[in-house]
C-alpha cells in the first residue's frame, strides 16, 4: 500500500475538521454565480427599462439636488436616494442594484441564522438554512431578475425581528422603523408588534435574558420611533425642496394607486381576490380593510387569552401569521409582498414547526408560479385563479394549526 503524502494528509485533516464551512463558503460562491448571470439580463423585468433605468439616467442628466427636489418616482425617500447614488457610478444601474439586493439578502441570511440558532441551539442547522435562503427561486429572482428592492426593506425587518426575540425592543423598533422607512409593505409585520405589547411579551427560556433583568414587554412610546424615523429619513428631499406635503405624504400617495393605476384588488398576487373580485376594487376594497382588521383583532384577543403559552417560537410563528394574513386580505397586493414573509416561513417550518412544511411548500411553489407568470411570460401556462387557491388554502391549513397550538394549555414550545 502505498504511503500517503503529507500534502493529502493536509488536506484530508482540513477536510476533516472544515466540511462544513467549506460547502458553505461553497454554496455562497455558487449563490454569487447565480446573481452573476441573473444581473445583466434587463429585458425580463417588467419594471427596469420603464423606471430603474429612467430614474437613475434621470439622477445622472439633472444631478442628486435637482432629482430629489423633483422626487421622481413613487418611493419614499430612501429609496430615491439609493437610485440618485447609483447615478454617480459609471456603470449600467443593473449592476449596482443587483450588487445591494445580493447584500442585503446575504444580511438576511445572516439574521435567519441567528434567529434559528437562538431558537433551536443548532448551529450547523441554522447555518445551513440561513445560506439555502439564497437559493430560494423568489429571491434569486427578485433583486437579480427583477432588480427589486423588496431584499432592502427585509433585512432589516430580520434584524428586527432577531433583536425583539433577544428582548432588546428599543434596537428592535428602530431597525423596524429602519425598514417601514425604506417600504410600506413592512407594515405586515407591525401586528406582531401590537399583539406583543397587549398581551405583555413574551416568556423567555433564555437564562441570560431573565438574569440581565430585562422586562418581558415594553412602552408605547417606543412605537413612536416609527414616525420619527420616518421623518428623519424624508429630510434629504425636504432639504432640496421636494416640500413637507409632497415628501411625507408619500405612503398615502401610494394607498391611493388602486384608483389612479387601475389595479384592482391585486395585481398578480395569488390571494383570494383572484377568485373573481379582481374588478370590484372600489366597491370592496375598504370593506376589505375591515375585514382585515376584525381578523387581526381576533388574533390580538386570541393571543391575549392565552398569553401565557406565548414564548419565542412562537412569537416568530404569530409574526409569519398575521404577516401572510394582511398579504391575504389587504387589497392592491402585488406579486412580490409576500417575501418577507415567505423567507422567515421557510425556514420555520423546515427547522421547527415540520407540520407545515407542506402549506410551506405550496406556498413557496404558488411564489415560483407567479414569477413565471410576471417575469418568463408563462400567462399561457400559469392560471392565477387555480394558483390563488392553493396559495389560500396554505394560508388557511396554517392558520388552523397556529391557532390550535395557541389554545393548547399543556403547550410549553413548539
Amino acid at each position: 500500500m502505498k504511503k500517503e503524502l503529507g500534502i493529502d494528509r493536509f488536506l484530508k485533516n482540513i477536510i476533516e475538521k472544515y466540511m462544513f464551512e467549506i460547502c458553505m463558503v461553497i454554496a455562497l460562491l455558487a449563490a454569487v454565480f447565480v446573481r452573476a448571470k441573473f444581473a445583466p439580463e434587463t429585458t425580463l423585468s417588467p419594471d427596469y427599462e420603464s423606471y430603474y433605468k429612467v430614474w437613475v439616467d434621470y439622477y445622472r442628466e439633472n444631478g442628486i439636488i435637482k432629482g430629489l427636489g423633483s422626487a421622481i418616482g413613487d418611493y419614499y425617500v430612501p429609496l430615491n436616494v439609493m437610485y440618485a447614488l447609483c447615478s454617480l457610478l459609471p456603470v449600467e444601474p443593473w449592476l449596482p442594484l443587483s450588487v445591494i439586493a445580493f447584500a442585503c439578502e446575504l444580511i438576511s441570511a445572516v439574521f435567519i441564522y441567528k434567529i434559528f440558532f437562538l431558537l433551536t441551539g443548532r448551529k450547523h442547522h441554522s447555518m445551513f438554512a440561513g445560506v439555502a435562503t439564497l437559493y430560494l427561486p423568489f429571491v434569486a429572482f427578485n433583486g437579480a431578475l427583477w432588480k427589486q428592492v423588496d431584499a432592502l426593506y427585509t433585512c432589516f425587518l430580520m434584524i428586527s425581528l432577531y433583536k425583539l426575540l433577544k428582548q432588546q425592543y428599543r434596537a428592535s423598533f428602530i431597525w423596524y422603523s429602519v425598514a417601514f422607512a425604506v417600504k410600506l409593505q413592512s407594515i405586515i409585520f407591525l401586528p406582531v408588534y401590537l399583539i406583543l405589547y397587549i398581551t405583555d411579551g413574551f416568556h423567555s427560556y433564555d437564562r441570560v435574558i431573565k438574569d440581565s433583568g430585562r422586562k418581558n414587554t415594553y412602552s408605547i412610546l417606543e412605537f413612536l420611533w416609527i414616525p420619527a424615523v420616518y421623518f428623519i429619513a424624508g429630510l434629504p428631499e425636504v432639504l432640496c425642496k421636494n416640500g413637507l406635503r409632497r415628501t411625507y405624504l408619500s405612503y398615502l400617495y401610494q394607498t391611493q394607486e388602486l384608483d389612479s393605476e387601475g389595479y384592482g384588488m391585486v395585481s398578480f398576487f395569488p390571494n383570494l381576490y383572484n377568485l373573481g373580485f379582481d374588478n370590484f376594487d372600489k366597491l370592496l376594497s375598504g370593506a376589505a380593510i375591515m375585514v382585515l382588521l376584525m381578523v387581526l383583532m381576533t388574533i390580538a384577543f386570541l393571543c391575549y387569552r392565552r398569553k401565557d403559552n406565548i414564548d419565542r417560537k412562537l412569537v416568530v410563528y404569530i409574526a409569519i401569521w398575521t404577516a401572510w394574513t394582511c398579504v391575504i386580505l389587504l387589497p392592491g397586493m402585488h406579486e412580490r409582498y409576500d417575501y418577507a414573509m415567505l423567507l422567515i416561513l421557510t425556514p420555520f417550518a423546515v427547522l421547527i414547526r415540520k407540520q407545515i412544511v407542506l402549506p410551506m411548500f405550496i406556498a413557496n411553489v404558488c411564489s415560483l408560479a407567479t414569477y413565471a407568470y410576471t417575469l418568463f411570460g408563462a400567462r399561457d401556462i400559469v392560471n392565477m385563479t387555480v394558483v390563488s387557491l392553493f396559495y389560500v388554502g396554505a394560508y388557511l391549513y396554517t392558520l388552523t394549526d397556529v391557532v390550535r397550538l395557541i389554545n393548547d394549555e399543556h403547550q410549553q414550545d413548539v
